[in-house]
């Protein structure tokens, strides 16, 4: 496993990854809480820095970015301040940012996040979750039309923003089959039955069991529950991420699914994890990798981004040092 998983991670580089989908500001205000406000009994909390990164699929483009993946994206921003900041974040990155299209009378989604004292004081979310319209849909089909022929894989993260709607995912579905690319999915809950013959989906095992409407606990649940998503989806493969338990594998063309023990020593922030795992898997899947290698690969790389505080990322360097 060692030296073909050496060999993958070399080829990161020269892979082409679309990423397509809800993509956003999140911007962390850090201040000071001094009193309570004399309007309402709430702190009043004094800015005394403030940070942004991209979020949502944006935190997907950094994932495979720090990977070495070549990337480009479609998606959208608003013709505003958030807008211009997101795309300017995702150039300097190395992303190629001409399919993200910038729409009038809708807003760039923006989370920001108020901090004091190390706690989240409160969070306010700026979006618009209307489902785009059919011209705007059509615009942002282009730039996956225009480059279907050269990727490697395309990423779809959806945060049911009004981003990923069923006919983009009908074309994503039909594209990978005609070109032949590896086609992953991050999903949202309310639109499971739309991705049906995508490559893989990677809910955790509570999206999973909000879809089946059950709880997803054990390892026999998880195993039932599985194996029911990827015959009603007729999905490639399935992988569940199940946090302190680790990861299960569905396969298409296996009757079993096979569990992953966690890799994570310490954990100290969850956040943006989920990324990161679809991130290293389907990279190192199209970068030859098999199946398992690749869930070995996003475990240790979920290990490794759980140990820090916030949304971290994983270098090529950093997934040859936990090789075995």
């Amino acid at each position: 496993m060692s030296n073909n998983l050496k060999a993958a991670i070399s080829r990161f580089a020269d892979r082409r990854v679309l990423v397509v989908g809800d993509f956003m500001l999140d911007e962390y205000v850090h201040g000071t809480v001094e009193r309570i406000s004399p309007e309402a009994p709430v702190p009043v909390v004094v800015e005394r820095s403030a940070n942004h990164v991209p979020g949502g699929a944006g935190n997907v483009v950094r994932n495979l970015r720090a990977l070495g993946a070549q990337v480009s994206v479609a998606g959208t921003v608003g013709s505003d301040e958030a807008g211009q900041r997101l795309r300017e974040m995702m150039a300097k990155m190395g992303c190629d940012t001409t399919g993200l299209a910038r729409l009038e009378g809708r807003p760039t989604t923006r989370k920001t996040r108020i901090i004091a004292a190390r706690q989240q004081v409160c969070r306010l979310d700026r979006e618009d979750l209307r489902p785009l319209d059919p011209d705007d849909r059509t615009a942002l089909l282009e730039p996956l039309r225009r480059e279907a022929k050269h990727l490697s894989a395309v990423i779809i993260s959806d945060y049911d923003k009004g981003v990923v709607v069923r006919e983009l995912i009908e074309e994503c579905v039909a594209l990978a089959r005609e070109h032949n690319f590896f086609l992953a999915v991050d999903p949202q809950v309310t639109h499971f039955e739309h991705y049906r013959g995508v490559g893989v989906l990677t809910p955790n095992h509570h999206e999973a069991g909000r879809y089946l409407g059950r709880r997803l606990d054990s390892d026999d649940e998880v195993a039932r529950g599985g194996a029911e998503i990827l015959e009603r989806l007729k999905a490639r493969q399935l992988l569940i991420t199940r946090g302190e338990k680790g990861m299960t594998l569905f396969r298409s063309d296996r009757p079993d699914c096979e569990h992953f023990p966690t890799m994570a020593r310490e954990v100290f922030d969850v956040t943006g994890a989920g990324d990161t795992v679809i991130s290293v898997f389907t990279l190192a899947v199209a970068a030859g990798a098999s199946l398992e290698e690749a869930v070995f690969l996003s475990n240790r790389a979920a290990g490794l981004v759980v140990a820090h505080v916030g949304a971290a990322t994983v270098s090529p360097d950093d997934l040859l040092a936990v090789l075995p």
